[in-house]
């Protein structure tokens, strides 16, 4: 045991030590910031102003409204004059000095019981985006219901009336915590933690396995193996990394919580006057009062559950991964080897984010109770699931599983470990590596 906790301290501070360690964990909130700090800039200047010339025609809407965008990106001006002379104009005028950007043409014969014969035309010299034609559609289409209720003599009080829509108000049964918003916060924070735990088996497996091949093509190991035993060699790596991807993730947490607090205050004021507007743009997106719902039910997720498995899960994981990543570290002989030999290990992993994918849309069904108590698909499923509150039992046994999974992959990974690693000049194959784990000792 001492040599164990000998081999986890040294591979604790070397790596912890190490410039890559120091510039990975200071980077990842920075890249936070610049991806909340980009996507402000980006949706404040990238859509630019369109003024839009609105011909009609028909004379049918002229008392409709056809109200400008939130974000200041869309205006709408009605003008009189004949739309062949302004299209034949706008492409002949400087860009600095164009009036209009864009002509929304409702053709005389427009009839408003079969609206697409004739059609109402949006030419345009300046490119919309998709979601400025998604705006412009939409305005379009509530002008047009909003005239058919004119015509049929339904006063604006009612036409209010009929335009308001319902919001179901969801709450679990069992669960009075769970109010209206609860599933879209937990879905979102199952999603994070589930690629947070499916990229680190990727990153910090990788990290055992080119240790490993580092330490057997440098022929330090047999040095190594004079004093320890492969199996203490094996777990004190394995521990080790798995100590630094640990230190690494609550730092990461702690640095993007303050860098969160940072971006909230610099950019608080643009996030929020740009947020509604763009759901607006692509229909069915959250307004303020969802985003204000989101946040709140955000604070009432079982934090202090998630904070005592999503370790937990995290460490089960990887130890039984990185074991296998070991192994197959141990195994190689040339990188030609490597994809041959992982992909029994990444398979599983990337069938789980898939299954992690499908339980936050359906946290109760049977799939996303299997894939949490199988242990090379739970650390990545059941840590989506955590905060839809799995019930107990359902936890335990996934742990309990978990830890045999581990037990069990850590015992087939040293018996390829102890030969793998002395082992140099021949390809290995998933065959040869089988008949080593069989092999009497």
């Amino acid at each position: 045991m001492k040599k164990i906790l000998i081999i986890i301290q040294r591979e604790y501070i070397t790596r912890v030590k190490r410039k890559s360690f120091i510039i990975t964990t200071l980077l990842a909130p920075l890249g936070f910031f610049a991806l909340i700090s980009g996507s402000v800039l980006i949706s404040t200047f990238s859509q630019g102003r369109t003024d839009v010339a609105v011909i009609d025609d028909s004379g049918l809407f002229k008392d409709v409204p056809l109200p400008d965008a939130d974000d200041q990106t869309v205006y709408f001006h009605r003008i009189t004059g004949k739309v062949d002379e302004l299209s034949a104009e706008l492409p002949k005028a400087e860009k600095e000095k164009r009036k209009y950007q864009a002509i929304l043409y409702i053709p005389a014969n427009f009839n408003i019981n079969n609206p697409n014969n004739p059609v109402i035309s949006y030419r345009y010299v300046e490119r919309p985006g998709m979601m400025k034609k998604q705006f412009i559609g939409d305005r379009m289409n509530d002008a047009v219901a909003k005239l058919r209720m004119k015509m049929l003599n339904i006063n604006e009080e009612v036409q209010q009336q009929m335009e308001k829509k319902f919001q179901l108000d969801y709450s679990s049964l069992d669960n009075q915590s769970e109010k209206k918003g609860y599933t879209e916060a937990a879905g979102i924070a199952g999603m994070v933690m589930g690629f947070a735990i499916y990229i680190s088996l990727f990153f910090y497996g990788t990290m055992i396995m080119k240790g490993v091949m580092e330490e057997k093509t440098n022929r330090i190991v047999e040095v190594l193996t004079s004093s320890v035993k492969p199996f203490q060699l094996l777990m004190g790596k394995i521990i080790g990394v798995g100590a630094v991807g640990l230190t690494q993730f609550i730092l990461w947490i702690v640095l993007m919580a303050v860098v969160n607090l940072v971006a909230g205050i610099i950019f608080g004021a643009a996030i929020h006057s740009h947020a509604p507007s763009m759901g607006s743009m692509q229909g069915g997106g959250l307004d303020a009062d969802d985003m204000q719902l989101l946040m709140k039910n955000l604070s009432s997720l079982p934090f202090t559950q998630i904070a005592l498995l999503f370790p937990l899960y995290f460490l089960g994981g990887f130890l039984l991964y990185g074991s296998l990543f070991a192994a197959v570290g141990a195994a190689m002989g040339e990188d030609g080897d490597q994809q041959s030999l992982m992909i029994p290990i990444t398979v599983p992993i990337i069938i789980s984010i898939f299954i992690a994918i499908n339980v936050i849309n359906n946290p109760d069904s049977s799939l996303g109770f299997w894939g949490s108590i199988i242990p090379f698909t739970s650390p990545v499923v059941m840590s989506a699931l955590l905060p839809f509150r799995p019930v107990w039992w359902q936890i335990a046994l996934s742990v309990l599983l978990l830890i045999g999974g581990f037990v069990l992959t850590t015992y087939i990974a040293a018996r390829i470990y102890r030969v793998g690693i002395l082992m140099y000049g021949k390809k290995i194959t998933l065959k040869e590596m089988g008949k080593w784990i069989f092999a009497r000792t």
